[in-house]
């Protein structure tokens, strides 16, 4: 059975997006101070590219934790589209298939984690030689990047941990598991940037700290209990081989969505890399990462309800769904605005206070990408709705949305001296075309309710639980 939504569960939650966020804040003012502007872009880059072939989990990562979150509310058996749905109240668990699902999750990331490594350490070295001027612009880049490709290699392998305890709706533990690594992240950064390591001081940081969640993540969701559980099958290669082909029916579509999300998100940096200096790159990089840490905050809620939403989904409780949507957004409204009049109005004095190394763009750039991912975020949120019933109808236009978005920023930085106005625009407008209003008004549409309805839902709930200091009664 899935654990209940607890307040602990949204304390631990925000506590690993304030760790999250204190890596970035504390570490960030060193980094825009010690590091060369050079360096600063390196560092965006690698950032870039390591997210560019994390692509290569191809959406088994949340296919996984949602199918997990099936087994656990009762679910004998998984489907390739749609699911099963438990009405009829308490199932027991199928062990058997739990058991399985681990098994697979295993048997695939291994391979993934390979294959990433691989391809970091050929093509990947091959771009960072390319921006770099042949490693010669940022001191040891060649041995940074070694570093931070066999990073993203345990990063990536221990991925499976967070959708096994979330899965199961341990919210709390998979947060504490996420709060210790970025505390040791901090603190191996910090120590090796003040002795002067440099931007290797990212890399290492970025090595040691995955060990750390997945001791604690194999600690909290491996107990003696669990493990006497699943140990007594023998799972056949069979077995594995037909869960995988039902995992991957809609893995592969959101695979497919993640690279062009990629497109829509990522591509321009990686682009701009060959056409800007490293210096303007910082500059963007910089924006992108402030916004996504504000992004980051306001969805918090969101997120850590996720398998809140599916299993309300597998019951058939649309009323109760409609409600504990409408709050996560509202939540998500409220905070992203808060953040976001304070990177407009405050951040630019604190760069300059600090003697960054790197400043972020003009207002007006900065306030148009603010609304371009508001925007985004908000109808990515519908999508994950439509994601819950087991089904994926956006493939293609997320697709067809990343590849001209990447061909836009091509002609932007080829043809026009519009810089990073250019690659902010070309992605508002392409989006604006269709994903901001389309998914949103498939689920509008599905729990048949306005828009303004919605909204003032999302009002009225967030008003009332933080009146009344309860959440999910």
């Amino acid at each position: 059975m899935i654990k209940n939504i607890s307040k602990k569960d949204i304390i631990w939650g925000y506590g690993a997006q304030f760790f999250s966020i204190a890596s970035g804040v504390l570490v960030l003012p060193l980094i825009l101070h010690l590091l060369s502007p050079e360096e600063i872009g390196m560092n965006y880059l690698m950032l870039t590219v390591g997210s560019l072939v994390a692509l290569f989990d191809f959406g088994f990562g949340p296919q996984f934790g949602r199918n997990i979150t099936y087994i656990f509310s009762g679910a004998q058996e998984l489907k390739k589209e749609g699911i099963h749905t438990n009405e009829e109240g308490e199932k027991q668990i199928n062990y058997r298939l739990l058991a399985t699902m681990i098994y697979t999750v295993r048997f695939v990331y291994r391979r993934l984690s390979l294959i990433v490594l691989v391809v970091m350490l050929s093509f990947g070295t091959l771009y960072i030689y390319k921006v770099t001027n042949g490693f010669t612009n940022v001191h040891r880049s060649l041995f940074i990047w070694i570093v931070y490709s066999i990073s993203t290699f345990f990063n990536m392998y221990y991925t499976y941990y967070a959708s096994l305890l979330i899965g199961k709706g341990m919210i709390m533990e998979s947060k504490k598991a996420m709060v210790y690594s970025r505390i040791v992240y901090i603190v191996i950064n910090v120590s090796l940037l003040l002795l002067g390591v440099g931007l290797l001081s990212i890399a290492i940081a970025n090595l040691l700290a995955p060990f750390v969640e997945r001791l604690i993540s194999h600690y909290y969701f491996f107990t003696k209990e669990f493990k006497s559980k699943i140990d007594q099958f023998v799972i056949t290669k069979k077995e594995k081989l037909d869960l995988f082909n039902i995992v991957w029916h809609n893995a592969r579509k959101l695979g497919l969505v993640f690279i062009g999300s990629y497109a829509i998100t990522r591509f321009a940096m990686f682009l701009g890399g060959l056409y800007l200096s490293l210096s303007d790159i910082a500059s963007y990089g910089l924006m992108v990462q402030l916004v996504g840490i504000i992004s980051g905050i306001a969805s918090t809620l969101f997120m850590i309800n996720n398998p809140r939403f599916a299993e309300l989904n597998i019951k058939g409780n649309i009323n109760d769904l409609k409600k504990e949507f409408a709050f996560a957004m509202g939540i998500f409204y409220l905070l992203f605005l808060i953040g976001g009049a304070f990177l407009v109005l405050a951040v630019p004095e604190l760069l300059i206070l600090i003697k960054a190394k790197a400043v972020l763009p003009v207002s007006g750039i900065l306030i148009l990408y603010l609304i371009i991912m508001l925007l985004e975020t908000n109808h990515s949120f519908f999508a994950t709705m439509i994601v819950i019933g087991n089904s994926v109808p956006f493939m293609w236009v997320s697709l067809i949305t990343g590849g001209f978005i990447a061909l836009g920023s091509y002609f932007s930085l080829s043809f026009t001296n519009y810089g990073l106005l250019g690659l902010v625009l070309v992605q508002g407008i392409v989006q604006l075309a269709y994903n901001n209003w389309k998914w949103p008004f498939v689920i509008l549409n599905k729990y048949n309710i306005s828009l303004f309805s919605f909204l003032r839902l999302a009002v009225s709930e967030v008003f009332y639980r933080l009146k009344t200091y309860s959440y999910g009664r």
